[in-house]
């Protein structure tokens, strides 16, 4: 009998006008909500009038909501449903969940925003080669054979860390169909609908999904799939939506926004043009009718702040600020108090578990977007094993590693109660394209402009072959063709040709000279087994054969110089092993860790070398490290001179820029040919003086030799350099200012981009 109420209930409220701003995406899911809220509250009304709770959205600024919050817990005051959008539909949904306001705060304060608003994981969790790469490409676009524009990614940011977050705090709530009215609080948040541009209504289905796609800004995050239907930022149809609470039949509604600013010397900046039409974009009049609707408004003082002001001490402002503004409506608040009664929220249903602070039961471990061989290939790299305990660590660091492979656009994770006290995990794979176009740009003042190209192909996959064709385009270009085998287990084997034709400048007095040159086209073909996914371990052997059929110099200073020689049988083969061991947290400005190279190359015409490097940094504090590296190559055999290829290189802040073998010395510009020993030393001085900005003083010292008897007779360049540095999200920008002992003249050199 009570469900056929409900159902003519929700006819009758869908046959009437039901006061919404905007047209509704889902109308008959809606109105059998909103019938099922009016019964719940007017159950509660049988007792006292019953109350809403609406939070607008307005990114980082919306951490203003946690000190309104409080004020109100401090009052005592009930509440009976929550509705929000964006950052409102967060701090709402989580309060929804069970969680207090000093919960929240607490759950804020301990957020990495800057991690959060990015896809990022902790770089261990990439193989070396993905590492090499990410290290080199500004731009990384996966496309799917002709299909390339569909495959496009449409934002800037998937949400991974949200998600992550998301997954973490809501335990309890992430069945897939899940009804919003079991939740402790009944609930909905606002999305916008991408292709019908109606308002989506969520109060059934994926918590996750829902608060995620609620918060989603267009154009910086991907909109949220859920089955054929895309889901974007509420805030572009209803930022602030009050007309639901007033349409589930709340009594009273206590509103907060965070007010923009109306005048056209405020609105001076890109962050508040698009906070500007989030919050009007759903029309100015419906916006002031929900303003209307609330029986308590209020505004906290946002000034000054900015959607993405997530700092330590904004956040805890912005919180201060709520409170105060809070208690500025304290004689609104104490008349509802009067009539509802002090004593809180009554949660109708069991808070959320947060397992950043309570482990819980893993009875299964499933996947869902990926084939049988492929799970098998996963459990064996997360290693999970079924009934026991885990946390949020132990479900992020699974779902990095997953992650880590680069096969998938996003991994999310939820957990489902069993029935028996216990969750099933499920990962949430979707595949990235096979397919990925790699673009770097890199401007200097050796080459000035370079840019690099890789198209992988089938580069996207957990195990097969791929192809990577690299092109370089700069004064040394070059291609490289890399074909390699990826196994299920065990490592993996390939073949690469790369053909290079090499310019390198001459200097005079530590400066550049560009009509001092010498060219050759140099070309190598290698056969080579190596590790696939260990992430600090670069181990790779095999054989090569370089040649250089062409080999050219031209200067006018000091002397006119002019030599070009073509010898096609100028042909080496070597047998070859690498390893490197790289501990540091980051390829640009580690702040700790070392790494270490070692490297043997044996030429079958009887000269061979070895190789070896130490680069290290020691943290002193927060923002002084010492930075210390030793390089030394030695050649052994008596023909060495007469290969090119074989010779020591030492100069440049690059290494490996014309030769791999080149060892960088900061105080010398361009390369110099050394001896058959070669070592080098330097100590770095560096000091952090902003979040990602650096300035070092660098010493450094060089020995060119013969043997190691040569150490004695003290043959050394010395070295310094003052450096300045810029961590950028499109690479780091250096610049420095050297003079070595060599040429006793001062230098400069700059650069920006990643090496390549």
């Amino acid at each position: 009998m009570s469900g056929l109420l409900l159902v003519l209930s929700a006819v009758g409220l869908n046959a009437q006008d039901n006061g919404l701003v905007n047209i509704s995406f889902d109308p008959e899911a809606d109105s059998l909500y909103f019938a099922k809220v009016r019964s719940y509250l007017n159950e509660i009304r049988k007792e006292r009038p019953t109350v809403a709770l609406v939070l607008a959205g307005g990114g980082a600024k919306g951490a203003a909501h946690i000190g309104v919050l409080k004020y109100l817990e401090e009052k005592g005051m009930p509440i009976d449903f929550v509705a929000g959008t964006s950052m409102g539909a967060l701090m709402g949904g989580l309060y929804a969940m069970g969680y207090s306001a000093g919960e929240i705060d607490s759950i804020v304060r301990s957020i990495d925003w800057n991690m959060m608003m990015s896809d990022n994981i902790p770089m261990d969790f990439y193989s070396y080669k993905r590492k090499t790469y990410k290290n080199t490409y500004v731009l990384d676009v996966p496309f799917t054979g002709a299909e390339f524009l569909r495959s496009l990614p449409s934002g800037f940011v998937y949400g991974l860390n949200i998600y992550n977050m998301l997954s973490a705090l809501s335990v309890g709530y992430q069945e897939e169909g899940m009804d919003f009215m079991n939740m402790p609080t009944p609930y909905c948040c606002v999305a916008t609908e991408i292709v019908s541009q109606k308002e989506k209504h969520w109060t059934s289905g994926p918590l996750i999904e829902a608060m995620r796609s609620t918060m989603s800004i267009p154009g910086y995050f991907m909109p949220v799939q859920v089955d054929s239907l895309l889901f974007s930022d509420g805030g572009t149809k209803n930022n602030f939506p009050t007309d639901i609470a007033k349409a589930v039949g709340a009594d009273i509604i206590i509103g907060v926004e965070m007010t923009l600013p109306r005048d056209y010397a405020k609105v001076n900046n890109i962050a508040e043009v698009l906070m500007q039409t989030l919050q009007y974009s759903g029309g100015l009049e419906a916006h002031n009718q929900n303003v209307k609707n609330a029986t308590v408004y209020i505004t906290p003082d946002i000034s000054g702040f900015g959607m993405l002001s997530f700092g330590t001490e904004e956040v805890s402002t912005l919180i201060s600020r709520g409170y105060h503004e809070a208690i500025k409506h304290t004689r609104e608040i104490d008349s509802i108090i009067r009539m509802v009664g002090n004593g809180g929220r009554e949660l109708h249903n069991k808070p959320s578990i947060n397992t950043a602070l309570t482990k819980v039961k893993v009875t299964s471990v499933g996947y869902e977007g990926i084939e049988s061989q492929e799970m098998q290939y996963l459990d064996d790299k997360i290693r999970l094993k079924v009934d026991e305990y885990y946390g949020r660590e132990d479900f992020e660091l699974a779902q990095s590693i997953i992650f880590g492979t680069m096969v998938f656009t996003h991994v999310t994770y939820r957990l489902e109660n069993d029935g028996n006290g216990g969750y099933k995990l499920v990962f949430h794979c979707v595949k990235r394209p096979a397919n990925s176009i790699g673009v770097g740009l890199r401007a200097d003042s050796e080459e000035w402009l370079g840019m690099i190209l890789n198209g992988g192909f089938g580069s996207n996959k957990l195990f097969g072959s791929t192809v990577d064709v690299t092109l370089r385009l700069s004064l040394s270009p070059y291609l490289k063709v890399d074909w390699y085998y990826m196994p299920k287990r065990g490592p993996k084997f390939g073949a690469y040709l790369k053909t290079q034709y090499r310019t390198q400048l001459g200097t005079v007095g530590n400066e550049f000279n560009y009509s001092y040159y010498k060219q050759s086209w140099q070309n190598e073909v290698r056969a080579y087994i190596a590790g696939t996914t260990w992430s600090q371990v670069d181990l790779n052997g095999g054989v090569r054969v370089e040649a250089m059929p062409f080999y050219q110099q031209i200067g006018e200073t000091p002397d006119p110089v002019y030599r070009k020689h073509w010898d096609w049988k100028d042909i080496h083969p070597y047998a070859y092993i690498r390893f490197v061991y790289d501990h540091e947290d980051a390829r640009y400005f580690p702040e700790k860790g070392f790494r270490v190279k070692v490297a043997y190359d044996y030429n079958f015409k009887k000269t061979h070398y070895v190789a070896a490097g130490l680069h290290g940094v020691i943290p002193i504090c927060s923002f002084f490290s010492i930075v210390a590296s030793l390089n030394g190559r030695y050649i052994l055999g008596e023909d060495y001179l007469e290969n090119m290829n074989m010779r020591n290189y030492v100069g440049g802040a690059m290494a490996g820029r014309y030769y791999e073998h080149q060892i960088p010395f900061v105080a010398i510009n361009g390369e110099r040919s050394c001896d058959r020993l070669l070592s080098t030393v330097d100590m770095d001085l560096r000091f952090k003086i902003a979040k990602k900005y650096f300035v070092s003083l660098v010493a450094a010292a060089m020995h060119d030799g013969n043997s190691i008897e040569s150490y004695r007779e003290k043959y050394l360049i010395y070295g310094a350099a003052l450096q300045f540095g810029y961590k950028s999200k499109f690479g780091p920008l250096m610049a420095n200012i050297h003079w070595s002992s060599f040429d006793k003249k001062v230098g400069v050199y700059f650069s920006a981009g990643y090496d390549f």
